[in-house]
């Protein structure tokens, strides 16, 4: 029998320095300090949030009218009523096809295009009407999605009366926004009118977006002025903090820090005399839902001047420190029980639902520390109906199927705080 023999010493070098030069092992975490491992949400977590959207689900099927509307037809956003819990049974993979989506459809087709309101959320749900539906279980933020259409992809899917309708909704819109670069309740009554506040310029740009996402044409100038005007509501100055940004690579999460200014939003720049002297105090105070809106409209405005091959490099730092100084005021102020900034707390589902807006249109799972979704969907389930299913009336119900369904997709996400 042979003996055996011990490796030659320059073979054993040979190896060390082979094991050396390969580095860590492969799917071995980075070495960089900090990093954290991005867990995916629990299986019992994701089953409760399906279970949530169904049950909302069917108590908007109850709630909506033989007729196919929701809400009082004779109310004054009667088209804005039925549109949005429309977009939420779309956006919990509901089909155009439904027998319910039908009616609701048809009612919206013969109502007229008015109020800024209702004619954003109806453009967004002809849109959502034509998109790949996202997975019903799908509750991780930065998981791939369901692959999205091109623009002229989704055109050819328009029928001849969608196309009309929505080059009419585009020739609604473009006419309402007024000589301040942003939107009121209606159309402008003059060439020279400014009334504008940033609720209903909110949902003029959500509409653009959708119009946009279905090969129409939006003019940069309709883009650039809405970004000047967006960024005179936001706070001047505020104070300095740390924002916090997360880094996702190989399934690690990097922190770091960026110098900001923690800057929120104003519904409207109206401002009244104060301490130090005339109109120098905000009438309206920063909010979390303004500034979860001012935040996720500037984004929206970034997609739309780069789309057009306009966006100027003044214009681009302007709007990354917006959003920069925007997200540090919502890390400073997070909350999910309550709107942060009001002084009655009121319009707390609305700005739960702009939350995950400016979430998925900035591309972030963390809010500084904190797991936006995770929390704010953990509210949502506690404070649901048992029996009912809902959130309140049809349109609390609508936003909080739509936070949960994470509805809002990002497509050119072009400068956040880099």
């Amino acid at each position: 029998m042979a003996r055996s023999r011990s490796p030659t010493p320059w073979l054993v070098a040979a190896l060390l320095l082979a094991l050396a030069c390969a580095g860590p092992a492969q799917g071995a975490p980075p070495t960089r300090k900090g990093a954290k491992k991005v867990e995916r949400y629990p299986p019992s977590f994701r089953l409760a949030v399906h279970e949530a959207i169904k049950k909302a689900v069917m108590n908007l099927r109850l709630e909506q009218a033989d007729t196919g509307h929701w809400g009082n037809p004779a109310h004054d956003q009667a088209m804005g009523h039925t549109a949005l819990p429309l977009l939420a049974l779309l956006k919990s993979g509901v089909p155009r096809s439904d027998a319910q989506v039908e009616k609701a459809f048809r009612v919206l087709d013969g109502m007229p295009l008015r109020r800024v309101y209702s004619v954003g959320l109806y453009m967004m749900v002809i849109h959502a009407a034509h998109e790949p539906k996202l997975d019903t279980r799908d509750t991780d933020v930065g998981t791939k999605r369901s692959k999205r259409l091109r623009p002229k992809q989704t055109r050819k899917k328009l029928s001849k009366r969608e196309v009309e309708r929505v080059k009419a909704g585009l020739d609604y819109l473009l006419k309402a926004q007024n000589a301040s670069g942003l939107w009121h309740y209606d159309i402008k009554a003059s060439d020279t009118a400014t009334g504008h506040d940033l609720s209903n310029a909110q949902y003029a740009l959500l509409g653009l977006r959708a119009i946009m996402d279905m090969g129409f044409k939006v003019d940069a100038q309709v883009w650039r002025s809405a970004l000047h005007g967006l960024l005179a509501l936001q706070h001047v100055k505020g104070p300095k903090v740390d924002l916090l940004d997360h880094r996702v690579r190989e399934g690690y999460a990097f922190q770091s820090k960026t110098p900001a200014e923690a800057r929120g939003f104003h519904y409207s720049p109206g401002k009244k005399d104060g301490p130090l002297g005339e109109k120098t105090l905000w009438t309206h105070p920063e909010t979390g839902s303004m500034t979860t809106a001012g935040v996720a409209c500037v984004a929206i405005c970034q997609e739309g001047l780069w789309r057009s091959r306009r966006f100027k490099g003044a214009d681009r730092k302007k709007s990354r420190d917006s959003i920069r100084d925007g997200l540090a005021w919502m890390q400073e102020h997070f909350s999910v029980t309550g709107n942060p900034g009001h002084p009655r707390n009121a319009h707390h589902l609305y700005y739960v639902y702009g939350l995950e807006r400016m979430g998925m249109l900035t591309g972030r799972r963390w809010l500084g520390e904190h797991d936006w979704y995770r929390k704010g969907a953990d509210m949502l389930l506690e404070r649901q109906a048992p029996s009912l299913g809902s959130w309140g009336d049809h349109v609390h119900t609508s936003f909080g199927i739509l936070f949960l369904k994470r509805a809002t997709r990002a497509r050119d996400r072009v400068v956040t705080t880099d």
